[in-house]
């Protein structure tokens, strides 16, 4: 079949395609042969084993009788590149690559563009719709590419009192260019953004900063599908923040408790899981209500999430449907983080069975941000099984849904 039928993790086929916007307009296999000219039984060889469908003579046909004015909604093809994931390449991807390099390779010569000051302000206001935008990803990589020239220059150039301060504020570039990176599903770009990160605060001799570098590091490892990894890392980067010394330290000591119970959780070591969780309820319940880190969001509401989160992981479906029902969702400290709660709730609905669900928590997972969804690997097989088990005639906001994700 044509490349494009390569272009997604686990894509429609063709035949698979057809059947669905056939199905879409209500038409029976017998009535869309007829159109064509062929027998009802070619179609369904098409359908089911994708007898013909490499014709594009074939597609033409179809698409005109299902009213379909671009065949090429029956292949699949998208101009957009996609990630390793299988899920779109973010515009950005490329320009904060580059950007990692060009900043690097620059000459001194005109020296930084702007102060420690003004740098940092530009890093807070990043932060800040990070946590706050409905389509923070398209927000930050924006900024990206210039944050990091910046902030390079500034430590490049920076005087021997100056440097602890100017490699601080480059780790925080880079850890926003780390989170970015792993939101969008870059994981080979999240680790560069991660060493540099490590490496940075390394420098800056910031023992809680190089903890908070782990914490990005742990998640970058879960990314890559390494929770062993993870685990080790966040449990490692914990020995940066021994003790609750400020609320601050205290919730990023829990952050990384939270990580280190999701890679056990997935490293197949449930006890473990659930008791670095009970640990991290522990350090929330003792912070002021209502606090959040600014950087980690942890909080009783963030430990909730997780909570869920980690039965999806252990496999008790109903268990976390259960806990999800507990949580309120405005509550959870960003757009990002309600919106992969949603995308983790249609998991746990997936799991216990309950397929109905699943399109509702979806839904609400593209009303707090659409771009996270869009990047989900997770959501985008969510879809796809519900576009391959639905029924003709079903809601069209699973339609609307499919084809915001590109997958019909």
């Amino acid at each position: 079949m044509p490349s494009s039928e390569k272009r997604s993790a686990d894509p429609l086929t063709t035949g698979e395609r057809v059947k669905w916007h056939r199905e879409r307009r209500g038409l029976s296999r017998k009535a869309v042969a007829e159109l064509v000219g062929r027998s009802e039984e070619w179609l369904r060889l098409l359908e089911v084993e994708g007898r013909g469908a490499e014709r594009l003579s074939n597609l033409i046909d179809i698409a005109r009788a299902l009213g379909m004015s671009d065949a090429s909604h029956l292949v699949g093809f998208d101009l957009r590149p996609l990630s390793a994931t299988g899920v779109p390449e973010h515009p950005a991807v490329a320009e904060v690559r580059l950007a990692l390099s060009l900043a690097i390779l620059a000459p001194a010569d005109g020296g930084p563009r702007c102060t420690l000051a003004s740098l940092q302000e530009r890093i807070q206001h990043a932060w800040t719709g990070w946590r706050v935008s409905r389509t923070q990803y398209t927000a930050l990589g924006a900024v990206l590419p210039d944050l990091l020239t910046d902030a390079i220059a500034v430590t490049h150039s920076a005087s021997d009192t100056e440097r602890r301060a100017a490699n601080k504020l480059l780790t925080h570039v880079y850890l926003l260019a780390q989170r970015f990176a792993f939101c969008v599903s870059a994981p080979a770009l999240a680790i560069r953004c991660t060493d540099r990160a490590l490496l940075a605060a390394d420098q800056a001799d910031d023992p809680e900063l190089l903890a908070l570098a782990g914490w990005a590091a742990a998640m970058t490892s879960l990314a890559a599908g390494e929770p062993g990894e993870a685990a080790a890392i966040a449990l490692s980067a914990r020995q940066h923040v021994p003790s609750a010394r400020t609320p601050r330290a205290a919730a990023l000591r829990g952050s990384l408790l939270l990580f280190a119970a999701i890679g056990c959780a997935r490293n197949r070591h449930p006890a473990d899981a659930w008791r670095y969780w009970d640990e991290a309820a522990g350090i929330a319940q003792q912070l002021h209500p209502g606090y959040q880190h600014p950087h980690t969001q942890f909080s009783s509401a963030n430990v909730a999430v997780y909570g869920v989160a980690l039965d999806v992981e252990t496999g008790n479906a109903t268990v976390a449907s259960d806990r999800a029902a507990r949580l309120v969702p405005s509550e959870i400290p960003s757009t990002n983080r309600r919106a992969q709660h949603f995308i983790d709730l249609a998991r746990s609905h997936q799991q216990a069975g309950n397929a109905e669900r699943v399109l509702p928590a979806l839904l609400a997972s593209v009303a707090e941000s659409r771009e996270t969804i869009i990047y989900s690997p997770d959501a985008r097989r969510l879809v796809l099984t519900q576009v391959r088990t639905c029924r003709p005639g079903q809601t069209p906001q699973l339609a609307q849904l499919a084809e915001l994700l590109d997958i019909a």
